[in-house]
């Protein structure tokens, strides 16, 4: 009997202790899951009252300023005849956005035409505007005041225009140029180049009272450029850029198709040098962040030919008499040079240029030489 009470009293402590011990691990469970519960929640709470930190996009460039200047007393062997000067003063803007005005044409010509192609993801579209150019012409002989009629006439070319450019995944450039301006005393070509010569001490051209007659003039070029790219090691590299293209206006016509190789580092920023038409251009495009290198250089060789079917300053003005030559319909430039870029801060570049007798008396060959220098706004 004894035995069965205390049997009963120490099976009642078991209940009640395994009844505690129920509670108190139920207990800290609750807590624990709670806990856990509670942090979860307040993590997830926190993603969601906490925005995700944003991605600072870097800036583009501000566009740049491009300035040409072309001249045979660059050339170890340039005379001072026939081309004897070519500059330009240009804008080109950074990357334009789909949806701006200056990109509609590109994206417009792009869907519907073969002149631009359709945009991708890594299409980058420029606008080119040149502010001031100006090409002066001269025969060989500048000292007498009734030049040859077997020599080239005098004549200047002032003007004004702009470029839509197009890369396409850096395999392919596409650019459509308008240029707008006089030719004539209008273009004062007389002016710059006497003035030029008093400055510098040199005697001045007596001929220019022959030089064409005034009337306007227009161009308009469109150019395509493939990139054949091969990668070195270093950020090194070196490429084919075969070209081709055509002009039509009253100033000029022509077509022309050619090819430039270059070895560099940092490639990719640009397409070539930039050079004044009707010559070899890769236009003023040029973007740093495509290099994948702080500093940049190359160095390059091309050729360029064209067949002419009209250019004004050989065949003399449309719709009225003045001087001619007759004009050579083939024409051929031979190009080398070397260029150096930092960034997209500054860009700088010089070209020897060869071209071949552009009417039939010439005697020789022509040498000049190209200087252009781009730095960011």
């Amino acid at each position: 009997m004894y035995m069965d009470l205390r049997w009963l009293v120490v099976e009642r402590r078991n209940r009640r202790a395994r009844r505690t011990g129920t509670k108190r691990f139920g207990i800290s469970g609750l807590f624990v899951g709670s806990f856990f519960v509670v942090v979860s929640a307040f993590a997830g709470l926190q993603g969601l009252i906490t925005p995700a930190p944003e991605l600072v996009p870097v800036p583009a460039s501000s566009g740049s300023i491009s300035i040409r200047e072309e001249n045979p007393t660059f050339a170890p062997w340039g005379r001072d005849r026939h081309y004897t000067n070519g500059a330009t003063l240009s804008y080109t803007t950074s990357q334009l956005k789909p949806d701006s005005f200056l990109d509609a044409p590109i994206q417009l010509l792009g869907n519907h035409t073969f002149l631009f192609n359709r945009p991708t993801p890594n299409t980058d579209d420029r606008f080119e505007w040149t502010v001031v150019g100006q090409n002066m012409f001269t025969p060989q002989n500048h000292d007498v005041q009734n030049p040859s009629l077997n020599d080239r006439p005098y004549a200047a070319w002032l003007y004004t225009g702009g470029s839509f450019i197009q890369n396409t995944d850096d395999k392919m450039l596409t650019s459509l140029d308008f240029q707008l301006g006089v030719i004539g005393p209008w273009a004062l070509g007389r002016q710059v180049q006497n003035n030029y010569h008093i400055i510098i001490g040199a005697r001045s051209a007596r001929g220019w009272h022959y030089q064409l007659s005034n009337q306007l003039g227009f161009t308009t070029s469109w150019e395509r450029r493939w990139r054949f790219y091969h990668d070195l090691d270093n950020g090194y590299a070196w490429e084919i850029i075969p070209n081709v293209g055509a002009t039509l206006g009253n100033a000029m016509t022509y077509t022309e198709a050619g090819g430039l190789i270059r070895w560099g580092r940092g490639l990719k920023s640009n397409w070539g040098p930039n050079l004044v038409h009707p010559g070899y251009s890769g236009t003023s495009y040029f973007a740093a962040q495509r290099a994948g290198t702080d500093w940049g250089y190359d160095i390059y060789g091309g050729v360029q030919g064209r067949v002419i079917a009209l250019n004004v300053f050989l065949d003399g003005n449309n719709f009225q008499n003045s001087r001619r030559v007759n004009k050579e319909y083939v024409v051929g430039d031979l190009l080398i040079g070397a260029e150096i870029f930092y960034r997209d801060r500054i860009r700088s570049g010089f070209s020897f240029i060869a071209r071949t007798p552009e009417f039939r008396q010439q005697r020789g060959p022509d040498t000049y030489g190209a200087f252009s220098l781009s730095f960011s706004l």
